[in-house]
């Protein structure tokens, strides 16, 4: 299959199943070169199964997954760990080891996949902690900062082996709007800097508005719309238009999306 010109990611026809339950039916998107690409959805939609797929963690039941011209799903595990160094991940938690410092969970990528002088590392480690505005911070522990700032140095980490992609899975949850916004200018500014792609898991509204190039919305595993944020919000799908209007659904239509989740017919988000 030949990638499309501008295209880093492609994905076909995706079908995703756990065990007789297909959470992922048919799904196709592409996300270009250098884009910030933002995937939508309620609860049940199918966001976190699709991110597993798309940094490699689970393999699909059909389908393909192109990455950088590569048919990632058809890999050998050594292959997929190989091109795994190419993408960054920043976990909704920070995910980062509680009893190491700042700088030793950002050089940690470095240690484990380079053969780089300890010098070097430390530099390239430095250099990552300024980009996201942590400089001087190398020797606090996680505990010792704020939700923010563990968020930004768990982006450093995804920063450390320079990667083409950066995947983001809810990265303004649990922070104020403030600090919210400030993530969010910084995903654009790692985009202007550096042409980073971007792929983001988010449910926060303001951060879709301020950072997306074009927008995923997901609904029970399937791609309900897709476009920049403005065509979809035009989208005529009536769970689009309930989901940005942020309106409740009709008597039973939750319990129902529920019953459905607890079937396995989609995804347990």
């Amino acid at each position: 299959m030949a990638q499309a010109a501008g295209n880093l990611i492609e994905v076909t026809d995706l079908v995703v199943k756990y065990g007789d339950h297909t959470v992922i039916d048919g799904m196709s998107f592409n996300v270009r070169r250098g884009e910030t690409f933002v995937i939508l959805g309620g609860s049940g939609s199918g966001k976190s199964t699709l991110l597993r797929n798309l940094v490699g963690l689970m393999r699909p039941y059909s389908g393909c997954i192109m990455f950088d011209g590569n048919d990632f799903t058809q890999m050998s595990d050594h292959d997929r760990l190989e091109m795994r160094k190419k993408m960054g991940m920043c976990f909704q938690g920070s995910a980062l080891f509680g009893s190491m410092t700042v700088a030793e969970n950002v050089a940690m990528p470095l240690l484990e996949h380079t053969k780089l002088e300890r010098s070097t590392i430390d530099i390239m480690v430095k250099i990552k902690l300024e980009l996201v505005g942590l400089g001087g911070f190398e020797d606090y522990m996680p505990a010792e900062l704020s939700g923010g700032m563990r968020k930004r140095a768990g982006l450093a980490r995804a920063m450390a082996m320079d990667p083409e992609v950066i995947f983001y899975d809810e990265p303004s949850a649990g922070l104020d709007p403030i600090v919210g916004a400030g993530l969010d200018m910084l995903i654009l500014k790692l985009k202007q800097t550096f042409s980073l792609t971007s792929v983001v898991v988010t449910h926060e509204l303001p951060s879709v508005e301020l950072i997306a190039d074009q927008v995923c919305m997901l609904d029970q595993g399937g791609v309900a719309e897709l476009g920049t944020l403005d065509e979809v919000k035009r989208s005529s799908n009536a769970y689009v238009q309930q989901f940005f209007a942020r309106r409740p659904s009709e008597e039973g239509d939750d319990d129902a999306r529920y019953l459905r989740t607890l079937r396995g017919d989609v995804d347990r988000d």
